[in-house]
């Protein structure tokens, strides 16, 4: 092989590697975000992007964050890339345990729903955006809990969402990402006070059912005097229109 032919095929295998790597597609509902010498330049949409070989590179992102198994286990997951998803994401944090304003102990069991809307931020602005919000939404949770007393944390779960959902968003705006959603899906105090709210609910029940049968009693009693009276009213106007003709008759007869 010639020179000339090798110096040739060199040629055409660096323009090939160079369009190979200019060339990123990025699927829909995701977005890369492109440094050029280390510096930020732009933020690529879905579809095919062209981007300068060489001198332009997709920002590689390290994240890592705990995930919870259906089975309420969990473990550290850590993965790197270069596409950032857009779609809302949902995280399952693992049980955390919070101190009610009269000092009891609740298992709480919370998720939240977030989107990213700015890339860029999500990228420059936090280091590891997922364990961010995770510790951001335990340390919110504990001082929105802390505030309330047992009663009103087990009755007031919409308000609680809200509040969250209202103070995670505002606090993860400047990260590049919205928080849509909160739910709180499993409150659990003790299982002493769960023991004696029980025992209290099936008190009040007895209660209730106590005051529903006497009522019933006490209508039905009500109804039958009221039947009683109605009868003897109905008996004293018969006799009467007896007497009265009666005597009518008599007056007749003479």
């Amino acid at each position: 092989m010639t020179p000339g032919l090798i110096l040739l095929g060199a040629i055409a295998l660096f323009v090939v590697v160079t369009v190979a790597k200019g060339i990123r597609i990025v699927q829909q509902a995701q977005t890369m975000v492109i440094e050029r010498l280390g510096k930020y330049h732009r933020t690529l949409a879905s579809g095919m992007n062209l981007i300068v070989p060489w001198l332009d590179r997709p920002r590689a992102i390290d994240w890592h964050m705990v995930v919870v198994t259906p089975a309420g286990d969990s473990f550290a997951r850590h993965f790197r890339t270069e596409k950032i998803d857009l779609r809302e994401t949902v995280y399952v944090f693992p049980r955390q345990n919070v101190i009610t304003k009269d000092n009891v102990v609740v298992e709480i069991d919370a998720l939240i729903y977030s989107q990213i809307t700015d890339p860029v931020r999500a990228t420059y602005e936090i280091a590891n955006l997922p364990d961010a919000i995770e510790k951001l939404t335990q340390t919110t949770l504990r001082n929105v809990i802390g505030e309330m007393e047992l009663d009103h944390v087990l009755s007031s779960r919409d308000t609680i969402n809200a509040k969250l959902r209202e103070i995670l968003d505002e606090a993860t705006h400047k990260w590049g990402s919205k928080v849509s959603r909160v739910e709180l899906k499993d409150i659990n105090p003790p299982r002493d006070i769960r023991d004696a709210m029980e025992k209290q609910m099936r008190a009040e029940r007895d209660r209730r059912a106590a005051i529903l049968t006497a009522e019933a009693e006490k209508q039905s009693r009500t109804l039958q005097s009221e039947g009683i009276r109605q009868s003897e009213i109905n008996k004293a106007e018969g006799d009467k229109q007896a007497r009265i003709l009666a005597a009518e008759g008599e007056a007749n007869a003479r």
